[in-house]
């Protein structure tokens, strides 16, 4: 174009260089759409993250009441009494226990599910998850 203009932007310019207000909100708005798709992705990927950890440190509980009981000959009602160190944010209960079994259950602030496990026989799970013993169940109870 011969006034000055450019193929983008026809009207003339005088000189300035630099971008239109409307240029700069073009960008801010697709950088708000890139950083809300982000944010979806890296909060799904953190709550995986969690409930991992959750059933982690039930595998560990499993573990280490197994151990209690080879000692013991009965499960630990208690997760202080068993050698086990959970993750900093999980709060793990043991709802009951006995020579023929036990139950527990995990969570963990800020995810609504809660995982929970049983083993043995007599044994009723606190939150209704789990349904076979010996498995791990995840889910709002």
């Amino acid at each position: 174009m011969t006034n000055g203009g450019s193929w983008l932007n026809p009207m003339k310019r005088t000189g300035k260089q630099g971008f239109t207000f409307v240029e700069i909100m073009t960008a801010l708005a697709l950088l708000a759409v890139l950083i809300v798709i982000a944010w979806g992705k890296f909060n799904t990927s953190y709550e995986k993250a969690l409930r991992a950890t959750m059933v982690s440190d039930l595998r560990n509980l499993a573990t280490a009441q197994e151990l209690y009981y080879r000692i013991h000959l009965y499960y630990a009602n208690d997760v202080s009494l068993v050698d086990i160190d959970p993750s900093p944010k999980s709060d793990i209960h043991v709802t009951e226990a006995h020579n023929l079994g036990w139950a527990g259950w995990n969570e963990i602030e800020r995810v609504t599910e809660k995982c929970e496990l049983y083993i043995g026989k007599n044994v009723t799970p606190a939150l209704g998850l789990a349904t076979t013993s010996e498995k791990i169940f995840c889910g709002e109870p």
